[in-house]
């Protein structure tokens, strides 16, 4: 059986080159660890409230059109 090869390649000029990483501001450093944090902690609570504020901006939209 024929193994496949191990190098990716996309399109015909084979590999892309790698995009050049934008450095985030020194004052936001802090504020990525504590966010990973928060998230990993109180994820599915998060994404719980966030659907829940999101269903309730949807129904609030459809409810204020049908009025006007």
């Amino acid at each position: 059986m024929r193994q496949p090869s191990l190098l990716p390649v996309f399109g015909k000029l084979g590999a892309k080159a790698p995009v050049a990483f934008v450095a985030a501001p020194v004052r936001s450093a802090g504020v990525v660890p504590r966010l990973r944090k928060l998230l990993a902690a109180h994820g599915g609570m998060v994404l719980k409230l966030s659907v829940i504020a999101w269903t309730v901006l949807i129904l609030g939209a459809v409810f204020f059109m049908m009025q006007g």
